[in-house]
C-alpha cells in the first residue's frame, strides 16, 4: 500500500515540474517579455520611382503545341524502269544534284541488241514491201492485158467468130490477173503492218536505252543510297532518294479536339528546338482521318528553308486554342534577386515591394505575372525603384 502511495506522489511531482518548465518557456514568469496589445508598425515607404505604369489585365492568345517531325516536302525515290546490272553510281548521300544530273548507269548491251534486232525487222519489212510493190506492178500490167483480151473475146463470141471455150479461157486469165493484183496489195499491207510493228519495237528499245542512264528528276540533295556497282536493278527497286532541302515540311500530330481550329492554307508557327529556330508555315495538307490509337490527325505544314533545320528533326506546331486573361507589366518593372522576383507597387501613399511570379513574355517588352498582381495596380519603373 505504501509503495503504491509513493508511485502516485512521484507522478504528481513529475507533472508539476514539467508544467513549470512549459510555463517558463512561454514567458509566464517574465512580464518584461510580454508584448502589449496594439497595432503593428507599418513598413516604411520605398523611394518613389522616377516612372510608373499600370499592371494591365489583357487577353492573351492561348496556344497549344503538337509534336511532329521535319521532312522534305519534295522526296523522290529514284528507281530503275528496266532490269539491268548497275555499272556505276555517280552520287553518294549528301551530294547536291541538279535536275538532269546523271545518278546511276546501267548495263545497256542487251537493250542495244534488242534495238538492233528491231531495226533489222524494220529493214526486212521495207524489203518485203518493195517486193510486194513489184508484184503488184506486174499483176496490174497482166490485168490490163487480160482485161482487153477478155473484152475482145466476148465480142468475138457474140459474133460467133470464136468458140465459147476460148472466151472462157480469156475470162479465167482475167480473173487470175485480178487475183494476183489483190494478193500483191495484201502483201503490201502486211509489209506495212510489219514495218510499223518493228518501228514501234525500235522506239520502245530507244526508250529503254534512255532508262539505262538514270538522271535526277529534281534539284536537291541525295539523302539515301541503296545500290552499288554490280547490283541488279529492276523496276520498282529504289536506288537513290533525292530530296529538296529548300522545301521543308513539318508533319505534326494534332489532337482531335483541336483539329477544328486548323484549316487549309492557315499560317501557323513551327518551332525546331534543336536548331533554336522558328518559322511561319502554311498548312498544306490535313489527313481527313484520325489515328484510332492516338486520336490525332496528321497535319502537314510547309515552310521555307531555315538554317540548321534538316529532315528528320523534332519539331513543334503551335496551334491557336482560344484566349485567356492575364496580367502584364513591362519587363523593366520586375526586379530579380536570386530566385525571387518582385515589383514596387503603390499602396495608398506608400511604395511597397511585392513578390511576384512571372511567366512567358508578352509582346516585345512585356512579361506575364502569374501571381502577386491582379491587374490595375500602379507599379514603378526605373533602376532606382525599390532601392
Amino acid at each position: 500500500m505504501a509503495v503504491r502511495a509513493r508511485r502516485v506522489l512521484g507522478g504528481l511531482v513529475l507533472l508539476a515540474v514539467v508544467g513549470g518548465i512549459v510555463a517558463w518557456a512561454t514567458g509566464a514568469f517574465s512580464h518584461a517579455q510580454r508584448v502589449a496589445p496594439g497595432v503593428a508598425a507599418e513598413p516604411a515607404s520605398l523611394p518613389e520611382p522616377p516612372r510608373r505604369t499600370t499592371a494591365a489585365r489583357v487577353s492573351l492568345p492561348l496556344v497549344e503545341e503538337a509534336v511532329g517531325t521535319v521532312r522534305s516536302a519534295t522526296v523522290v525515290a529514284v528507281s530503275a524502269q528496266v532490269s539491268a546490272q548497275v555499272l556505276d553510281v555517280k552520287k553518294r548521300p549528301g551530294a547536291p544534284v541538279s535536275k538532269g544530273d546523271p545518278l546511276v548507269v546501267l548495263d545497256d548491251r542487251e537493250l542495244l541488241a534488242r534495238k538492233a534486232q528491231a531495226a533489222q525487222a524494220v529493214e526486212a519489212a521495207a524489203a518485203a514491201r518493195r517486193r510486194a510493190e513489184q508484184a503488184k506492178a506486174q499483176g496490174e500490167a497482166r490485168l490490163r492485158q487480160a482485161t482487153l483480151r477478155n473484152e475482145r473475146m466476148k465480142t468475138l463470141v457474140a459474133s460467133k467468130t470464136v468458140t465459147p471455150e476460148v472466151a472462157e479461157a480469156a475470162e479465167a486469165d482475167w480473173l487470175s490477173a485480178k487475183a494476183s493484183v489483190a494478193d500483191a496489195e495484201a502483201a503490201i499491207a502486211a509489209a506495212d503492218a510489219q514495218r510499223e510493228q518493228a518501228a514501234q519495237v525500235v522506239a520502245e528499245a530507244e526508250i529503254a536505252l534512255s532508262h539505262a542512264k538514270i538522271a535526277s528528276p529534281v534539284d536537291g540533295v541525295v539523302s539515301e543510297r541503296s545500290v552499288e556497282p554490280g547490283d541488279l536493278a529492276w523496276p520498282g527497286r529504289t536506288l537513290l532518294v533525292v530530296l529538296d532541302p529548300k522545301a521543308q515540311r513539318l508533319e505534326a500530330r494534332v489532337r482531335e479536339s483541336l483539329i477544328a481550329r486548323v484549316s487549309k492554307d492557315q499560317a501557323l508557327e513551327v518551332v525546331v528546338p534543336a536548331a533554336d529556330a522558328a518559322a511561319t508555315g502554311r498548312v498544306a495538307e490535313i489527313v481527313p482521318s484520325a489515328d484510332p490509337l492516338s486520336r490525332t490527325f496528321t497535319v502537314r505544314v510547309d515552310f521555307g528553308p531555315v538554317a540548321g533545320v534538316h529532315a528528320g528533326m523534332f519539331g513543334r506546331l503551335r496551334v491557336p486554342a482560344g484566349s485567356r486573361e492575364a496580367v502584364v507589366v513591362p519587363r523593366a518593372a520586375v526586379t530579380r534577386v536570386g530566385q525571387l522576383e518582385s515589383v514596387v507597387v503603390l499602396e495608398g501613399t506608400r511604395w511597397l515591394r511585392r513578390l511576384v511570379t512571372t511567366g512567358p513574355a508578352a509582346g516585345a517588352d512585356g512579361v506575364e505575372v502569374l501571381s502577386g498582381l491582379v491587374g490595375g495596380e500602379t507599379v514603378g519603373l526605373g533602376a532606382e525603384a525599390g532601392r
